[in-house]
């Protein structure tokens, strides 16, 4: 198995998509989903195996090779992006802070099992990190410190890859589904060869280095009710190209205007779970940018 993730949009090789087929009971790790348990709005299971068989397909078309986790009953295991993440060439096993995640990993096993063991790094107890909150951008690591990750997490991966500009993203946490930031990927993401989308209002501080590292004409803002709607947590397949959800029609304009083309898919029963397409994809090989 080859890895290489050195940043968030070069062409996608291979990558690991969840299931759904065996999620178990209503999870309310979260105030989105919390939100529709509550309601009475949870999404069902078939559901959401519908709308990830819509990803699958669109992932293949692209020739992209999909890697799916082995079935461990009564577990949810869609966000497969949180279970683990790649920099460079080395494959981090995440540290959740919900011990009922932590049932994920084995679900991988088999495909780390053809990573060599050199390339695997696990972190220490007291550390605790999802991969939703680690965003590589070439030279640049952006980590956002969250419910979910802590300082200890930030400082193991900002000791552990010495060669990368580690920088920390304190974010809004809250316990309102409307406010709340429960990683990184839900307020920014790069997109395209040098654009990001960004919910300013996500961050507890000024996020700086994103201004240092993005132009002001390469930014593309959104709102807080299209965050809520999880506009930052679509997926790159290369430079040009990103898989959506098919009602983000201002987010697919502003796109498109960049010379980013979309690949539309249903995936709004899936985002009230508080993840979208990034959350549902873990990478593990990304084209160098000269291939």
């Amino acid at each position: 198995m080859q890895l290489n993730i050195q940043n968030e949009t070069a062409r996608l090789k291979s990558v690991i998509l969840g299931i759904a087929d065996d999620m178990g009971s209503p999870l309310d790790i979260n105030p989105v989903s919390k939100s529709h348990i509550e309601n009475g709005t949870y999404p069902t299971q078939s559901a959401i195996q519908a709308e990830l068989l819509t990803v699958e397909e669109a992932l293949k078309s692209q020739g992209i090779d999909v890697y799916r986790p082995e079935n461990i009953s009564g577990t949810d295991q869609i966000f497969t992006r949180d279970i683990g993440f790649v920099i460079d060439q080395t494959f981090v096993i995440a540290n959740m802070k919900e011990e009922v995640r932590m049932k994920e990993l084995p679900g991988i096993q088999s495909i780390l099992d053809s990573v060599p063991s050199a390339s695997i790094m696990h972190l220490p107890d007291e550390a605790t990190i999802e991969g939703g909150d680690v965003i590589v951008h070439n030279d640049h690591i952006l980590i956002g410190i969250s419910k979910r990750t802590n300082w200890e997490g930030f400082e193991f991966i900002k000791q552990s890859f010495p060669n990368k500009k580690v920088h920390a993203l304190p974010l809004v946490v809250t316990d309102q589904p409307n406010t709340n930031i429960l990683h990184l990927d839900c307020a920014f993401q790069p997109v395209g060869k040098n654009s990001a989308i960004i919910y300013e209002a996500g961050f507890q501080t000024n996020p700086q280095i994103i201004y240092d590292l993005f132009q002001p004409e390469a930014l593309i803002h959104v709102t807080q009710n299209q965050k809520e709607l999880m506009f930052p947590n679509i997926f790159s397949l290369a430079p040009d190209l990103v898989l959506i959800e098919e009602n983000f029609t201002e987010l697919i304009e502003a796109l498109d205007k960049k010379g980013i083309r979309s690949i539309k898919v249903k995936y709004q029963e899936t985002s009230k779970l508080s993840g979208l397409l990034r959350c549902s994809t873990l990478p593990l090989y990304r084209y160098p940018a000269n291939t």
